[in-house]
């Protein structure tokens, strides 16, 4: 399952409301979490799970990053990518404040995770998508999925139901 949302705010000159950053939502550990508009991808995993809103998960990454790459960005490293660095962050700092749209993209192959919509009925939150989709070969094998080998378990099953139609017809 694929869970898109794009992130934006409604203004007029005298108010800017900001939308959407409250959304709750629950982030499961093999959840791959993608914002294009900064060209992050996190794997699945890296986060662990979740439950908060977009604005808890934009900052956890956001003290993550920070946190993993605390000391390369100290006085040794060289302007240029000091300054990549502090733009980042710019960035993401300018998401948690929805001034301008953006999308979130939260990809969980075992279709654990989930976002609560803001109104009512999910088919009236114009800013939620759900995609269905099969798995690839890949995040089956990423998963364990692929050299699984059930055929002990579906002759299980085949035998229970046997036995159950059995009892049932005698």
């Amino acid at each position: 399952m694929r869970v898109t949302e794009k992130e934006q705010s409604f203004c007029n000159t005298s108010r800017c409301v900001l939308t959407k950053t409250s959304y709750a939502l629950s982030q499961s550990d093999t959840a791959s979490v993608k914002v294009p508009e900064l060209d992050l991808e996190l794997a699945s995993g890296t986060l662990g799970g979740l439950v908060t809103t977009v604005e808890g998960l934009i900052t956890k990454i956001s003290e993550n990053l920070e946190r993993v790459h605390g000391f390369t960005f100290g006085d040794s490293l060289d302007d240029r990518k000091k300054s990549r660095w502090q733009d980042f962050r710019t960035r993401l700092k300018k998401l948690l404040s929805v001034e301008e749209t953006w999308t979130l993209i939260i990809d969980d192959a075992l279709a654990n995770s989930f976002v609560a919509p803001a109104t009512d009925d999910i088919k009236d939150d114009h800013q939620l998508t759900f995609e269905e989709y099969e798995r690839s070969w890949e995040q089956n094998e990423e998963l364990g999925l692929n050299d699984m080998d059930t055929s002990a378990a579906d002759a299980a099953y085949k035998s229970t139901d046997a036995n159950l139609k059995e009892g049932t017809d005698g």
